[in-house]
């Protein structure tokens, strides 16, 4: 689910200012922003973000500074004087001219590194700053779960309306098929009865190939615990993706085995609103 939420936290020494961003995603993903110098942070952060989260992409970016303006950047002396030594040497090979400034120098490749501080500090008061956008994060990604729950109910009592509907009809298909067959003969005048047994076992091989009582029960089961798991306050996406996709099945295996018209339109309209119910999915956590 989407979300966002911002925190600061601040000590004598250290200030701390985190933002943090969510998308979707069935997976859980933590991407750390912040200046190179807080870069040993992001174990900590990440650790903290997947306490909170099951599942979506949550950008953290960080801003860590100390009152005195040290940033925890430093450049390797010797690194520096290596490079210099080298492009002087190279300068003199290919006969060149220029000079070398500073800038050449903090510009170079591998030279900028960081350094942890000392004591637990930092950490703490990236944490505590941490906390407070989480919090916010959550709230947001709570607020949108509920509209979510709303719209998901709505489909799914759809879907359990719709399952009342089939279910008297699938109880009149094996007469309808009966009586239409019957006509059939009539009008080929093959001297068939009603009771001829071969009509009987004929009728009696279509009901049973064109049964659909079970796929109409699961169906409902799904369908409650569907319901069952939308009143939960626990993580539920990927239930509620299995659910779907077996109410998917039950519902394919019910157009596939019915005859009847009125049964092929209604799970029609079943699986327009499970395609509804799983394009929400996606966005539950």
């Amino acid at each position: 689910m989407t979300g966002h939420g911002s925190g600061e936290a601040k000590t004598k020494t250290w200030t701390a200012a985190v933002e943090c961003y969510s998308v979707n995603r069935k997976t859980a993903e933590v991407v750390f922003h912040s200046e190179r110098g807080a870069a040993w942070l992001e174990p900590f952060v990440r650790e903290r973000v997947l306490a909170s989260i099951t599942r979506g992409r949550v950008q953290v970016n960080l801003l860590l500074s100390h009152t005195s303006g040290k940033s925890g950047l430093f450049f390797d002396e010797h690194r520096a004087a290596a490079f210099v030594s080298e492009a002087r040497r190279l300068q003199k090979k290919l006969g060149v001219g220029g000079e070398i400034t500073i800038s050449d120098v903090l510009a170079a490749a591998g030279l900028e590194t960081s350094a942890k501080p000392e004591g637990e500090a930092p950490r703490e008061v990236v944490l505590a700053a941490l906390e407070k956008a989480l919090t916010g994060l959550v709230t947001t990604r709570n607020r949108e779960g509920a509209m979510l729950q709303k719209v998901l109910g709505k489909s799914v009592n759809q879907l359990a309306a719709i399952t009342k509907k089939i279910t008297p009809l699938a109880d009149t298909v094996t007469a309808q098929y009966r009586q239409t067959l019957w006509k059939r003969i009539e009008r080929a005048d093959l001297g068939l009865i009603a009771e001829d047994p071969r009509l009987i076992a004929e009728v009696a091989l279509f009901a049973e190939r064109c049964d659909i009582t079970e796929e109409l029960e699961r169906a409902a089961s799904h369908i409650a615990q569907f319901h069952e798991k939308l009143a939960s306050t626990a993580p539920m996406g990927r239930t509620l993706e299995f659910l779907a996709q077996e109410l998917g099945r039950e519902f394919n295996t019910i157009g596939s085995k019915s005859a009847d018209t009125r049964i092929a339109r209604l799970v029609i309209d079943a699986k327009t609103e499970l395609d509804r119910i799983r394009e929400q999915l996606a966005n539950i956590e």
